[in-house]
């Protein structure tokens, strides 16, 4: 998985991140392509335990939070309600599978955080939900976005001040986008000369 500091996510959002990341669409790699690979991947990311083997049925509930993440995040980017399809399907995907409030003392407060109550793909699923709970409450929810160069789509935190980031990277996505737009401008404005 690609791991570039400038794109981390804070807290547990950077997960999440890491986790739709699995499928890096510009290089056509993905980490959840069957079973064995995505066991590796999740577990190298600290997500899986090395317990109880995955399923295909697992593989299959992965991918789809992967999609609804990934859209979610898209419409992030676009500054849009995400598609009430995404939504549901995080909804569906997630409701099975437990959690529970844990409440930690130190430094003279208590903070709380939600745990999942099962281990395997099913804990995973849990900690996403929990992470995606815990940014909604603290207003980083929608400083994730997916970038909006189709050819990538590589999830971003967004720090800008204006919360208006569009591309994962200035440098690489935003300036081939704004190429390829000039250039179908271009192309429009000669069409209609002739």
């Amino acid at each position: 998985m690609k791991n570039d500091p400038s794109n981390a996510a804070p807290g547990s959002l950077e997960a999440v991140r890491r986790f739709v990341d699995t499928h890096d669409i510009y290089n056509g790699r993905d980490a959840l392509a069957d079973v064995e690979s995505a066991t590796a991947c999740l577990v190298a990311e600290g997500l899986l335990g090395k317990g109880r083997p995955m399923t295909a049925h697992d593989l299959s509930v992965l991918r789809d939070l992967r999609v609804a993440l990934r859209e979610m995040a898209a419409a992030n980017t676009m500054g849009e309600q995400p598609p009430h399809e995404a939504v549901d399907a995080f909804n569906d995907l997630t409701a099975p599978h437990a959690l529970s409030v844990r409440l930690d003392t130190g430094h003279g407060s208590v903070a709380a955080s939600l745990q999942p109550r099962e281990d395997g793909v099913g804990g995973v699923v849990a900690a996403l939900a929990a992470a995606v709970h815990e940014a909604v409450l603290m207003g980083t929810w929608t400083r994730l976005k997916s970038c909006d160069n189709p050819e990538c789509r590589w999830l971003f935190y967004d720090e800008s001040r204006s919360r208006t980031a569009r591309w994962c990277s200035m440098r690489g996505c935003g300036s081939m986008v704004k190429a390829r737009r000039y250039r179908d401008r271009q192309r429009g404005r000669a069409a209609d000369a002739l």
